[in-house]
């Protein structure tokens, strides 16, 4: 065992699962429960960001994998179109913030038309 290794490991699957455990609880209260009491954009916006989050989070999750088994054909997978998904989910996930910020910003500067949205 590489002992120098050990934190940057256990920090990393500390950040997956508290990513995974997050997005899915966010993802389930919405869909199934309703449980959020907020606009319909915004909790839209909302199950998008946690999609694009779990995308990055698996595609992160599979690169340790390879990186850590010496994989060639998941290496050869990641350096194709894992890199391409993973880029496009991390840009989706800030284009969804600032989204989330937004709305949140017009519905506190106009609060009578926020039912609208």
């Amino acid at each position: 065992i590489d002992y120098k290794g050990l934190p940057w490991i256990s920090f990393n699957v500390l950040v997956i699962l508290s990513s995974f455990l997050g997005d899915t609880t966010i993802l389930v209260a919405s869909i199934k429960y309703s449980a959020f009491r907020l606009n319909k954009s915004t909790v839209a916006v909302m199950q998008h960001l946690a999609v694009c989050d779990l995308l990055t989070s698996c595609i992160y999750t599979l690169s340790l994998i390879g990186h850590v088994s010496d994989w060639q054909a998941l290496k050869e997978f990641l350096s194709g179109v894992g890199m391409y998904v993973f880029l496009w989910s991390l840009y989706g996930s800030y284009s969804f913030t600032a989204a989330l910020t937004t709305i949140k910003l017009l519905t506190i500067k106009y609060p009578f038309h926020a039912r609208l949205w």
